[in-house]
């Protein structure tokens, strides 16, 4: 995070508890496995850029497994509408601060009008762990400062005033060696559904590290790790923040001279990312995260094909998968 993600005060068990949930995994690898038992347990929940399924293995025992697949968020272009039921369900008074809502000019499309308004916590608002002031909208905003769950009701107002839909989700944060109670948010974009986002990690980046509950989590169950996640996901920093981008690239394999048999395409990216399709003359890969990515291309498991692609930001690319065989005919 920037450096005005301050802390401020925070005592120095909950700032040394605290301090290993936030730092430790900024953004981990793509997939993971609990086990949870006793106290409350999670959901099954799915959005854009992230899933978990919770499997009952037990007497009050849960199997989850929490993916968040390596892809832009893939919002609608063109410009945005904000909807007035959302802005009108608002308190009364509440709006956006005049910097904001100078900076959301009408011509933004849905993904940039709402991460400026990301942007704008990010650089207004602090985090304090140990805060005990009261973690609504108003409050938060009047301070400057909230705990995690203040930043996330902060900025579903502020997301709201802007026209977005938004909510908050509840939920716990698994680190390395504890777990503790957290909260982040969920914001509805056109053409991209609901995408979540943790304003203490990222704009619209999450991690195989959140555990989704349908309410704040008063009784903390135990939590095993079945399956820890990788590596982290190799989001675009941007002015020191990592970012999910919106519009990703896109990978096209054609196939020439087919000589029968199952063609299978596999993607692999950093941090364990790996990615496949069927290959029936032509394969898609869409909404591709910028980088470095390798192409396998196998035929009844046999390797036909390898090559390496450098992949830029909402590029397009397209790759002949030639199969050269004497028995084609």
């Amino acid at each position: 995070m920037s450096n005005s993600r301050r802390r401020s005060g925070p005592s120095l068990f909950l700032s040394v508890l605290v301090a290993a949930a936030f730092a430790a995994p900024p953004v981990s690898g793509t997939e993971a496995t609990y086990k949870l038992r006793s106290g409350d347990l999670p959901i099954s929940h799915s959005v854009n850029g992230f899933s978990q399924s919770v499997e009952i293995v037990g007497d009050g025992e849960v199997l989850v497994r929490v993916g968040v697949p390596a892809v832009a968020v893939g919002a609608a272009p063109g410009g945005f509408e904000p909807d007035p039921r959302v802005q009108a369900a608002l308190p009364s008074g509440f709006g956006l601060p005049g910097r904001l809502a100078s900076a959301l000019s009408p011509d933004l499309d849905a993904f940039t009008r709402a991460t400026r308004v990301l942007r704008w916590v990010e650089l207004s608002l602090s985090l304090d762990v140990s805060g005990t002031g009261d973690q609504d909208a108003v409050s938060v905003l009047r301070r400057g400062n909230g705990r995690c769950s203040g930043l996330a009701n902060a900025t579903v107002a502020l997301l709201r005033a802007a026209g977005f839909e938004a909510r908050t989700v509840s939920g716990l944060l698994v680190s390395d060696d504890r777990v503790v109670p957290h909260r982040w948010l969920e914001c509805l974009l056109p053409g991209a559904g609901w995408v979540p986002t943790d304003p203490t990690m990222g704009f619209w980046v999450m991690t195989p590290r959140h555990l989704v509950f349908s309410d704040t989590v008063t009784d903390i169950p135990v939590v095993e790790v079945v399956s820890p996640p990788g590596r982290r996901v190799p989001y675009p920093v941007v002015d020191g923040v990592p970012t999910r981008p919106d519009q990703g690239s896109e990978l096209v394999c054609r196939v020439i001279n087919p000589c029968g048999g199952r063609l299978v395409a596999v993607l692999r990216g950093d941090a364990g990312v790996e990615l496949r399709t069927e290959l029936d003359e032509v394969g898609r890969f869409s909404g591709l995260l910028p980088g470095r990515w390798r192409l396998e291309v196998t035929r009844d498991a046999e390797v036909v094909m390898r090559q390496t692609l450098d992949l830029g930001h909402g590029a397009h690319h397209s790759v002949a998968v030639r199969i050269d065989d004497e028995d084609c005919y």
